[in-house]
């Protein structure tokens, strides 16, 4: 007993440690082939197949409607690993689909009413016990896997238990793999998305770090685009005009044309249907200038799409056959967003900065007009310096109508001045004056035989090649014309132009304004005498109600209101009393003899008035009608 005992014992510490080292093979393996499923299938189905003390072990897998033969151990007939149906006529079919470990004694006698598909392999191969045990994943059968004798021998409860231990192992090596490779994927996707933000936030600061210089930006997209995208070279064009030009290129292939026109074949393509990606470009006939390209096979065209306007591209190429794949193509397209971004940005800020320096300048001029409401002068000169620095111009200058000619009235610059010119369409100021309109001349002396013949002694004396003369108009009344000048031949924009004309409205506001407050302020001073001589007359006539009775008050008060209001020194007031002129009332300085407080009515001046009015000498000393008032010599008017 005790030396069967003994061997029982011995029997079950083998097989255990057989398990064990079984387990321990298959963990290993899978520990080292993390993302390698077939390393450890064919270890499973070796151990299955020594532990369990099987003929042969075969794992199948579900792909489909079929099981596929994914591992074996022992020996296999040829074709034997073709993919066999999933259906319930084969005992791997019955595994799947019931979802239970199948333990046949003797395959030959029921396979011709149980499993009608293992008929042929029986017969071929002898396979008389079979075990199959599903592999399980979350309640879903994903395979199977058997062990087989070719003699009639049923498997122990143990040896069934231990294969359904290995089916476990499978379904943890399956779960293990698919997992890993899904970390691995998900891994390289956001190693993929790291990489992009990282160019994206580079290629962002480079805009916030050059808000008016979009070069940075371009040289920056570029290159890194090539890098996340892994393009041999990128090459990024701009539309000028009916040109593409070249702005920024980055890897090996040489840039053999700096412009090209705009109506090649690719290009329009572009323009018109958007991204273009020529797997093999010596493989298409459909763009022929590609298709005589020898330095890249490969070629990838990315718009660039400003509000729709088609602006510029970005051309990937890749120095051998290897096509992009979609993400490549779709980053690529993100990296022309960013220039487009880019590109607005600094044209956003341009329009900013002119914008703020035309608010600048309206500011001073309003400043100056705010300061000088009487005086034109120092408007008109900020006028001409902020249209000459604003407009990028050599100089500026204000001419006034005066006496039906042009006069120069402001100026700013160094370009040597003429003060004068006659008004006549012949010269580009005169026209401007005539026609009530701007003119812009890009290069006058290319002009001045058929246009401006007038204008042939100032050009060849200032030397002045483009410039654009605008009129100052008020109520449609030409006051004038302001002119900005080039010595180099450099047509003026529509912004400046543009400009220009405000300037014009701004000179024209100025002039208005101080010819608005001068006459304000003459009908002011009308106002005020008026007002002061109501005061004056409300005076007296306050006095004469009070003083019924008594005239000489009312006459002391209107001497002194008169001389008030009139700015008079000195106010004597006589009354015709007889023969005689009698001093009645008297205010001021000047003192009245007595031998003068009666005066003969017969002096000539007082018989003058008396005949004619009112009698006025702005001085007295230079008349000779009246002696009498000439030998005065204490007044003179």
């Amino acid at each position: 007993m005790i030396a069967i005992e003994n061997v029982r014992l011995f029997q079950e510490l083998k097989e255990s440690l057989e398990q064990q080292t079984a387990t321990s093979e298959i963990l290993g393996v899978i520990a080292s082939s993390p993302t390698d499923i077939q390393p450890v299938l064919d270890t499973i189905a070796k151990n299955a197949a020594l532990v369990c003390g099987s003929y042969d072990a075969l794992i199948r897998l579900v792909e489909g409607d079929t099981l596929r033969l994914a591992a074996h151990h022992g020996p296999v007939e040829p074709g034997f690993g073709l993919g066999q149906p999933l259906t319930r006529d084969s005992v791997g079919g019955r595994t799947v689909i019931d979802r239970e470990v199948i333990h046949i004694e003797d395959l030959m006698a029921v396979a011709a009413t149980e499993f009608p598909e293992a008929v042929s392999a029986v017969e071929r191969m002898g396979g008389r016990t079979m075990l199959a045990a599903p592999l399980l994943r979350e309640g879903v059968a994903i395979g199977v896997i058997f062990i087989r004798r070719i003699e009639v021998r049923s498997f122990t409860d143990k040896q069934i238990t231990l294969l359904k231990t290995f089916a476990d192992q499978a379904v943890i090596a399956i779960e293990n793999v698919r997992l890993f490779k899904e970390l691995g994927d998900r891994n390289a996707e956001l190693r993929e998305a790291l990489e992009h933000q990282t160019a994206t936030a580079e290629v962002l600061g480079i805009i916030s770090r050059s808000p008016t210089d979009v070069q940075p930006v371009l040289d920056a997209i570029v290159e890194s685009a090539a890098r996340v995208c892994g393009i041999d070279d990128l090459h990024l064009r701009l539309r000028a005009g009916s040109m593409m030009v070249s702005r920024a290129h980055f890897g090996p292939i040489p840039v053999l044309r700096a412009e090209i026109p705009i109506d090649e074949s690719n290009f329009l393509w572009v323009r018109d249907h958007g991204t273009l990606h020529v797997p093999d470009v010596g493989a298409q006939n459909e763009f022929q200038q590609l298709g005589s390209e020898r330095h890249f096979h490969t070629h990838l065209v990315v718009p660039l799409r400003q509000q729709g306007e088609f602006i510029g591209l970005i051309g990937a190429r890749r120095t051998e056959v290897r096509p992009f794949t979609p993400t490549q193509i779709k980053l690529l397209e993100t990296f022309a967003d960013q220039a487009v971004i880019a590109i607005e940005n600094v044209r956003l800020f341009q329009e900013l900065k002119e914008s703020l320096e035309q608010q600048t300048a309206t500011s001073e001029i309003l400043g100056v007009i705010a300061s000088s409401p009487t005086d034109i002068q120092p408007v008109l000169n900020t006028v001409a310096e902020n249209a000459a620095r604003l407009c990028e111009a050599t100089d500026a200058q204000i001419l006034r109508v005066q006496n039906d000619i042009l006069r120069r009235v402001a100026s700013y610059g160094g370009i040597p001045t003429i003060n004068e010119f006659a008004i006549t369409r012949g010269t580009p100021t005169g026209r401007a004056l005539v026609d009530c309109r701007t003119i812009h001349v890009h290069d006058i002396a290319a002009e001045l035989e058929t246009e401006f013949p007038e204008a042939r002694v100032p050009q060849q004396l200032t030397g002045t090649r483009t410039l654009v003369a605008t009129p100052l108009i008020r109520e449609g009344v030409p006051l004038g014309v302001i002119v900005i000048r080039r010595t180099e031949t450099r047509p003026f924009t529509e912004r400046q132009i543009k400009l220009l004309e405000t300037f014009a409205s701004q000179a024209v506001i100025a002039i208005e304004n101080v010819r608005l407050f001068r006459e304000l302020g003459e009908r002011n001073a009308e106002l005020r005498e008026a007002l002061e001589h109501q005061t004056a007359t409300a005076e007296v006539l306050g006095i004469i109600s009070r003083s019924p009775t008594d005239v000489q008050p009312v006459l002391d008060a209107i001497v002194e209101s008169a001389a008030r209001v009139c700015g008079i020194d000195d106010v004597v007031l006589r009354l015709h009393e007889g023969d005689s002129m009698v001093s009645r009332a008297h205010f001021g300085p000047i003192p009245i003899p007595i031998a003068h407080v009666e005066i003969s009515i017969d002096r000539p001046e007082y018989l003058w008035v008396r005949e004619h009015g009112t009698l006025h000498f702005p001085d007295v000393c230079e008349q000779k009608d009246f002696p009498m008032l000439g030998s005065a010599g204490n007044f003179r008017t």
